[in-house]
C-alpha cells in the first residue's frame, strides 16, 4: 500500500505521463486521502488562529471537507462529460477518476496553505500543479498529444466556471446557513471563495478580515 501511494505520488508531482497511466483506483484514492487530510491541517491552522475551538472547530472541518468533495465530484462529472464529447472513443468513469483523484497530489504540501502572507500564494501555486498533472493524466490515458490534452483539461475547467457562475447564489445561501448551524455565528462568505475551495472562514458581519 505505501509502495503504490509514493509510487502515485511520485509519478503525479514529477508529471510522469508513462508512470500516471499504470496507476490503479486504489493507489488514487490513498493520494486523494493524504491529499485531503493535508488541507485539513491547513485549514485547522488558520481555523485556530480566528479562536475556533472545540466542537465549533470539528463541525468547520467537516462542513469544508464536504465542500471539497463535492468541488472535486463535480469537476470530475464535468471532466467526464466534456471528454466524452470531445474524444472520439468511449471514455471511461473510472479512467477520469482516477486521474482527477491523482490531480490532488500538491495538496499534500495543503497544510503550507497556512503560511502567514504567502498561503494564498501557495494555494495557486498548488492549483496551478494540479492542472498540469490533470492535463498529463489525460494525455497519457486517452493517448493524446500535450496539446490536445491540455485542451481538454481547459475545457473541463471552462465548464467548472460556468457551472459555478449558475451556482454561485444557492451556494452563498446553503454555505452561509451551515455555518451558523454549525458554528453559532452569521458568516459572510462569499461565493467565489465556496467555489475555488478555499476554507469557509469566521468572519462575522460588521468585521473585516485582516
Amino acid at each position: 500500500m505505501l509502495d503504490e501511494l509514493t509510487g502515485a505520488l511520485s509519478a503525479a508531482l514529477n508529471l510522469d505521463a508513462a508512470s500516471l497511466e499504470g496507476i490503479g483506483l486504489f493507489g488514487a484514492i490513498d493520494v486523494a486521502i493524504l491529499a485531503s487530510v493535508s488541507t485539513m491541517l491547513g485549514h485547522s491552522t488558520v481555523l485556530l488562529l480566528n479562536r475556533i475551538r472545540g466542537l465549533r472547530l470539528l463541525s468547520t472541518l467537516v462542513l469544508n471537507g464536504l465542500i471539497l468533495v463535492s468541488l472535486r465530484i463535480l469537476q470530475v462529472a464535468l471532466t467526464w462529460l466534456v471528454a466524452g464529447l470531445v474524444l472520439p472513443g468511449p471514455v471511461g468513469l473510472e479512467s477520469v477518476l482516477v486521474i482527477a483523484l491523482v490531480s490532488l497530489a500538491p495538496q499534500v504540501f495543503g497544510v503550507l496553505t497556512a503560511a502567514p502572507h504567502v498561503g494564498l500564494f501557495i494555494g495557486r501555486v498548488l492549483e496551478a500543479w494540479s492542472f498540469l498533472i490533470l492535463a498529463a493524466g489525460v494525455s497519457a490515458v486517452f493517448a493524446l498529444a500535450a496539446p490536445s490534452a491540455i485542451a481538454v483539461a481547459l475545457a473541463g475547467w471552462a465548464a467548472m466556471q460556468l457551472v459555478s457562475r449558475l451556482l454561485r447564489v444557492p451556494a452563498t445561501r446553503v454555505v452561509s446557513k451551515l455555518w451558523t448551524l454549525a458554528t453559532g455565528r452569521e458568516q459572510l462568505v462569499t461565493a467565489r471563495d465556496i467555489l475555488a475551495g478555499t476554507p469557509v472562514m469566521p468572519l462575522e458581519r460588521g468585521r473585516s478580515a485582516a
